[in-house]
């Protein structure tokens, strides 16, 4: 009996295990998708250094093989930015459903349209255009005080020297 038992025990405890991971109600977030990456790179890297290199590149192919690197990683992390930010926007005509009752009060995260994103741009773009040029007249203000002071610090010792 108690053989039973564990026997039905253990096949619930594996198809939880099992099945619990892949009936997940929200999908993955970023930083999920970034741990798996990286834990995938990490595998790879660990298993690409335990083989030992066939040929010697020399200096220019060692030259061309970091360059084709960068390439990749350069494509990759480009594909992976351009993912993520077009996965954050709605088109301009989408209906947003109602809230689903059975959630029990939770919404999906809100989305901007694309239009609302280039307006909240150009309304910090223009922000930081105002302070750049209050900072650009006040520093003008101040530099020909600053730059008279300067000289008058500098010349005020030369005249005393030469006076003696």
């Amino acid at each position: 009996m108690a053989y039973g038992i564990q026997y039905y025990l253990l096949v619930i405890f594996l198809f939880i295990a099992i099945v619990s991971p892949h009936v997940r109600a929200q999908p993955p977030t970023a930083d999920d998708i970034i741990e798996k990456e990286r834990a995938a790179r990490h595998l790879l890297f660990k298993s690409v250094n335990n083989v030992a290199e066939p040929t010697e590149r020399g200096f220019f192919g060692t030259i061309f093989h970091v360059i084709l690197e960068q390439i990749n990683d350069t494509k990759s992390a480009y594909n992976q930015i351009t993912d993520l930010v077009t996965k954050q926007f709605v088109d301009e005509n989408a209906i947003t459903p109602a809230p689903d009752p059975s959630n029990n009060g939770t919404t999906e995260t809100p989305k901007l349209t694309r239009t609302e994103f280039l307006r909240i741009l150009d309304r910090n773009l223009k922000g930081l255009a105002r302070l750049r040029n209050l900072e650009w007249r006040e520093a003008m203000k101040d530099s020909s005080a600053n730059l008279k002071a300067y000289k008058d610090e500098i010349f005020r010792g030369k005249k005393a020297r030469s006076g003696r």
